[in-house]
């Protein structure tokens, strides 16, 4: 299993370079992974920090999906946000709780 790292912004500029490199690699499989077993689009795109631009497109043409994404009404595209918003906040608020099973006795009593 792997370790745990706290979620906090890399100041050495290397390691971040390499931090970024790793994961950057990660997503992009985990990307192209998801297209192929769920038969979905996806346009995956990430600039480095040095501003590079890197991207996956399991499309021939990444505008095709973008403008796909771009077409969708507001309420569509927004609802999404706020939903997985939702969802983040929750889980802060789990973080003090240290038992599985007092983290589903605080949600079932939500």
């Amino acid at each position: 299993m792997g370790r745990k790292i706290d979620m906090k912004k890399i100041e050495d500029i290397t390691k971040c370079q390499v931090t970024f490199s790793k994961r950057r690699g990660s997503l992009m499989k985990k990307a192209s992974e998801i297209s192929i077993c769920c038969d979905v689009d996806v346009a995956f795109v990430v600039f480095s920090p040095s501003g590079r631009v890197s991207k996956f497109c399991n499309q021939k043409r990444i505008e095709d999906v973008l403008t796909k994404y771009v077409n969708l009404s507001p309420d569509k595209r927004l609802s999404q946000c706020y939903y997985m918003k939702g969802k983040m906040e929750k889980l802060d608020k789990l973080k003090h709780i240290r038992s599985d099973n007092n983290k589903l006795q605080y949600l079932d009593d939500q």
